[in-house]
């Protein structure tokens, strides 16, 4: 997994074309869960990206098979600086401590490029049913105290649409 993660949004056919005609990276097309008109193609080359308006994360932290088949969560927080390093350290200890939940294929923590305050945490499941039961689990305590307006969270869904490569 490289460095870096851009991502786009737009109209299927948009995508599709652009994924066409940069069919030597490495883009993925996704369909958001809650509405059928809302896709995302995330480059996933560290590259230089080929997006007009992209938004560029840093990956701070990968663990798992980079496979993005199946369900796709994208939980989006606002970190204030204390908290951050608090933040990091929950996400340090998961890696190390990993028991990876039932269905849990792939996690990172990503950080936006131009926003230092702004965090995701994109993971990646089998089916939506075993992601329900992570949030309710022991291993996602530490993390549920993000998951308020305090930290102006908000989360998407996404499932996996095509890609040239895979």
């Amino acid at each position: 997994m490289s460095g870096k993660i851009s991502a786009t949004f737009g109209t299927r056919k948009i995508l599709t074309l652009i994924q066409q005609q940069h069919a030597d990276r490495d883009l993925l097309l996704m369909q958001a869960n809650a509405t059928e008109d809302r896709y995302m193609l995330l480059d996933l080359t560290g590259e230089k990206t080929v997006f007009s308006s992209p938004v560029t994360y840093d990956v701070l932290l990968s663990k798992g098979t980079a496979d993005w088949h199946g369900m796709t969560s994208f939980i989006f927080v606002d970190l204030p600086i204390e908290e951050q390093k608090v933040f990091q350290s929950k996400f340090s200890s998961f890696r190390h401590d990993y028991e990876r939940p039932d269905g849990l294929k792939h996690f990172m923590v990503l950080r936006e490029a131009k926003n230092d305050a702004a965090f995701v945490l994109v993971t990646n499941w089998h089916r939506d049913s075993e992601y329900a039961v992570w949030l309710r689990s022991e291993s996602f305590k530490p993390f549920a105290k993000y998951i308020t307006s305090d930290y102006d969270y908000h989360e998407s869904r996404y499932s996996f649409v095509r890609s040239l490569k895979s």
